[in-house]
């Protein structure tokens, strides 16, 4: 049989997203697809050829070994590359000329938000409009305003099942693994509610500072880079309630009604800081308060989750890197073992960890009797379920792009949930840092006036 072909249209192909993310990850999706051939076309303003542009092609997927060169080679030789200013009409219209609309393109719009909005306008009057399938990377607007704004945009020109708005995250096997672990299990089905669970925490801490990207983050800052839409997007899987079914739209709209049900956050509950030394990172103004941390406490406004305190905390030159949520449980009513001991000896509440990152591991906290004559428990850590997710975050991309080859829209954010996850956030969007804290430390000592009714963060 032959593949049947399956234009992909790569703008900003020689940026940074692409270089660590996307081309590795259009390698992986032309392997999952053989009965496509995948017609990639770049389009940047980087004067390459079509030669020069595979060369740097080659030299990107061979890097670090992820494949052999005559592989990447291989794969190079089937792309083309287009060179030109995005607000010059005349780009578009050769676009049209070797990638036909009418064969539902995919579009990559892997390009600065400022640009967005001329790039989708010379998009559709190139006649993409009628058919291309558009995916929009993150951040999607810097407020409120600005993503409704954008949305708009998108809405005069394409229809909603055309357009597709990544969060890499939930593309992520150990994220996958989340929402088939609450929902294939109905063990857990009694327990996950405010009856059992006492409190839920939601972590992604980096050790590293901002690695060269100063300039782009200090016009973005903790809250906007990973808060409004990678812990705001676990944070439904962890609380949604059961889909009827794992298709788009039920998933979508369960999502979306956890966003819905999140009060905005007050001031008076967020602790905003930066690391020490943030402001001699390359490209940060002498004079920034832009924050590099947060905590959080979020209240959750739903039958399930009414009156159980929600930690959300990010930041950069911490401790350690993970990502992790914890789910924890009420303590026993009565201490029937353990009383009378020593702080060290009372039973501590279950609870679930799961690990997004580095590895993927789900662990159950249980008590089991200490070994000897005294009827006291100690902790004990089970491991459930584990992942070898070791995962580069460019295969997260591959499963969006797949899905998107297969128009599933369950792993995409809607345009109400983007719009219900700045609401959340806009309290505190433009909050300046009120405090340091000294890189490799844990972060602000000032966030732990937040859990202060549950004894600081989970250990």
């Amino acid at each position: 049989m032959t593949p049947r072909q399956l234009p992909f249209v790569l703008f900003g192909a020689t940026g940074d997203l692409a270089r660590r993310m996307l081309l590795p990850a259009l390698l992986s999706v032309r392997e999952r697809h053989p009965e496509y051939r995948l017609d990639i076309v770049g389009v940047a303003g980087s004067r390459y050829d079509d030669e020069q542009f595979r060369a740097y092609v080659v030299e990107v997927l061979t890097k670090d070994k992820r494949c052999s060169r005559q592989d990447a080679k291989a794969f190079a030789a089937t792309i083309r590359y287009l060179s030109g200013d995005y607000h010059d009409q005349a780009l578009f219209e050769r676009l049209a000329a070797i990638v036909s609309p009418e064969e539902r393109p995919i579009v990559y719009l892997a390009i600065p938000p400022n640009l967005f909005e001329v790039v989708v306008e010379h998009l559709a009057a190139a006649g993409f409009a009628e058919h291309a399938r558009v995916m929009v990377e993150k951040p999607f607007g810097r407020n409120l305003a600005d993503a409704q704004r954008l949305s708009g945009v998108l809405a005069r020109y394409f229809l909603p099942e055309q357009v597709y708005r990544i969060d890499h995250f939930l593309g992520k096997e150990a994220v996958q693994n989340l929402l088939v672990f609450r929902f294939a299990n109905s063990i857990l089905e009694p327990l996950w509610n405010r009856n059992y669970v006492s409190r839920i925490e939601l972590s992604m801490l980096e050790s590293f500072g901002v690695e060269g990207r100063g300039s782009f983050y200090d016009n973005v800052g903790v809250i906007r880079d990973v808060v409004q839409n990678h812990l705001l997007q676990l944070l439904t899987l962890l609380l949604m309630e059961p889909p009827l079914a794992m298709s788009g739209h039920d998933l979508t709209d369960q999502r979306t009604k956890v966003l819905q049900a999140i009060r905005p956050i007050r001031p008076d509950d967020a602790v905003l800081a930066q690391y020490r030394g943030y402001r001699l990172e390359p490209g940060v103004a002498e004079d920034s308060t832009t924050p590099t941390y947060a905590a959080i406490r979020l209240e959750v406004n739903s039958w399930r989750w009414a009156g159980v305190p929600v930690f959300v905390r990010a930041g950069k030159g911490l401790r350690e890197t993970r990502t992790e949520a914890v789910v924890e449980f009420r303590r026993p009513p009565t201490l029937i073992f353990g009383s009378g001991e020593s702080e060290e000896h009372q039973p501590e509440p279950n609870a679930f960890v799961f690990h997004f990152k580095p590895d993927g591991r789900i662990e159950l906290l249980m008590q089991t009797k200490v070994p000897g004559p005294r009827l006291i428990s100690r902790p004990t850590t089970l491991t459930v379920a584990s992942s070898d997710d070791s995962a580069r975050s460019d295969d997260a991309y591959a499963q969006l792009i797949d899905d998107v080859v297969r128009d599933d829209h369950t792993r995409f954010a809607t345009q109400e949930s983007v719009e219900a996850a700045w609401r959340i956030v806009e309290p505190i969007l433009d909050a300046p840092a009120e405090t340091t804290y000294v890189v490799g430390t844990d972060g602000p000592r000032e966030a732990s006036r937040l859990l202060g009714d549950v004894k600081g963060w989970y250990r």
